[in-house]
């Protein structure tokens, strides 16, 4: 219930940027100088949405290359705490993904940098799972109290297809969101050892997930 709230509120703030983005004028589109760096608001939220069992942070930075064409490098962190009657999970990790971004539209005015974008990134994550206290239950004879699965580390890889929009709100400030699309491609682990989240990614449980972000961002001119 929760993506789904979020991702209709998305679609809600959307849906302004896009239909200002049909104004029968058009521009030659004006290439960003520089680069645009930023973070991921969405992240510095997850103590609030998840009571604390979750906290993360994400780094953003894309450059303008040539034609509609920008590079984007994203990297981040996760953690993760879970303490349960039947265990303590904690997970630690960081990942990192790479791509590029294609503008779909030219620009609404002069000079103008908002676009609206289609992009692929390849993401790797690195990271680490641990549980104490874990209670395995017993149906004929008494629970089984005390265990703990020893840390270990992991790594998977996904690739994502997104769309999303950037949009000057002041001189050289942006405000950004974008909808992904995931396909792990390497799982960590195996079914004993699967993750309760993978950083960057999302449920370890699942070969597909959705994401929203929401970014802002200042592009520092050179």
């Amino acid at each position: 219930m929760r993506k789904i709230s979020g991702f209709i509120i998305s679609v809600l703030l959307l849906l302004p940027v896009w239909c200002s983005a049909q104004d029968t004028i058009r521009y030659p589109i004006n290439a960003m100088k520089g680069i645009r760096v930023g973070v991921d608001i969405s992240k510095l939220l997850l103590p609030v949405i998840y009571s604390g069992e979750q906290m993360g942070f994400e780094a953003t930075a894309d450059m303008y290359i040539k034609g509609n064409l920008f590079g984007v490098a994203e990297a981040g962190w996760l953690y993760v705490d879970l303490n349960r009657d039947a265990y303590h999970y904690r997970e630690n990790g960081l990942y990192g993904k790479i791509g590029v971004d294609y503008n779909l539209l030219k620009s609404r005015r002069p000079y103008s940098n908002d676009i609206v974008y289609a992009g692929v990134r390849y993401g790797l994550s690195v990271f680490s799972q641990q549980a104490d206290q874990v209670t395995i239950p017993g149906y004929f004879w008494p629970d089984a109290t005390g265990h703990r699965i020893p840390k270990s580390t992991m790594q998977a890889q996904w690739l994502e297809l997104l769309f999303g929009v950037k949009a000057e709100v002041l001189k050289n400030l942006y405000v950004g969101l974008t909808f992904r699309f995931k396909f792990k491609t390497v799982s960590p682990g195996d079914d004993d050892s699967i993750p309760y989240r993978i950083p960057g990614y999302g449920n370890g449980n699942s070969g597909f997930a959705l994401g929203i972000n929401y970014q802002v961002s200042y592009n520092i001119r050179f």
